[in-house]
């Protein structure tokens, strides 16, 4: 356990029973949509009769829903109204909007705005260059930080920015993933200089993604802007060239008015 999750348990005003219902909401996750009794269990470490409890009060509340025939449960559409509460409140997500409307008009590619939590990148807004998959559209996904951040880290101390690395799970991605600390250290400390990070095929192979951090008036980063295209139609050196700018441009112009 980290020492600063340690800490944040160890206060007296930390309600533990409240953080394994929040751990069993989140089990539900990407690759678990559907789960019973025994697989909730087996994923959060909680014994089978709190784990009865805990979902039956979600099931209460209308935050899950149970299937008669499987006994399995899954998340309702009122989880979103959470998601939405918080974008349609946050400053940020408004301001940031019609300049990612235009990087996509001006680009042809897909452009996406981030911030960190924890050790990851959540995704706040996504406009893909056309669609897909319904899930490129959709907001709230997360990436590891150490391979879809640097452009965030590289606004953090190294002290900050090594303990983020050394938490993150670092398991490759793709075949290009750079999970080496040193190496991302030496990457981050290139987007310092440049201002701007550039990611080839590190998360999907066959993309290639610039991202620039920005920052509020005071200097802190809140997030960053990506704009993500085709390597074989955009190599390196022509998204530094096309790209690198419009991105640069657009976090200038959402940082102005934050």
């Amino acid at each position: 356990m980290a020492k600063k999750e340690k800490k944040t348990r160890d206060n007296p005003l930390f309600v533990a029973s409240l953080e394994k219902a929040v751990r069993l909401l989140e089990a539900f996750d990407e690759g678990h949509r559907r789960l019973g009794l025994n697989d909730l269990a087996a994923l959060t470490g909680l014994n089978k009769s709190a784990v009865q409890r805990f979902l039956h009060t979600w099931a209460t509340l209308g935050y899950l829903s149970k299937d008669a025939e499987t006994k399995r449960f899954r998340l309702t559409p009122k989880v979103m109204s959470l998601g939405y509460n918080y974008l349609r409140g946050e400053r940020l997500v408004d301001v940031a909007m019609p300049f990612l409307l235009d990087a996509r008009e001006r680009t042809g590619n897909s452009v996406y705005l981030g911030t960190l939590y924890d050790t990851s990148i959540v995704y706040l807004i996504r406009l893909p260059q056309r669609l897909l998959l319904l899930e490129s559209t959709l907001p709230g996904r997360r990436v590891p930080a150490y391979c879809g951040g640097r452009a965030f880290l590289s606004c953090l101390d190294d002290a900050e920015t090594l303990s983020i690395l050394n938490r993150s799970d670092r398991s490759p991605i793709t075949p290009y993933t750079i999970t080496d600390i040193d190496e991302n250290m030496r990457e981050i400390a290139s987007v310092r200089e440049k201002g701007f990070c550039i990611s080839c095929q590190e998360q999907l192979v066959g993309e290639i993604a610039v991202s620039v951090p920005v920052r509020d008036m005071q200097g802190s980063p809140r997030a960053a802007v990506y704009i993500s295209a085709r390597i074989a139609e955009w190599p390196p050196e022509r998204v530094e060239s096309e790209l690198a700018p419009v991105a640069l441009e657009t976090a200038g112009m959402i940082k102005a008015r934050l």
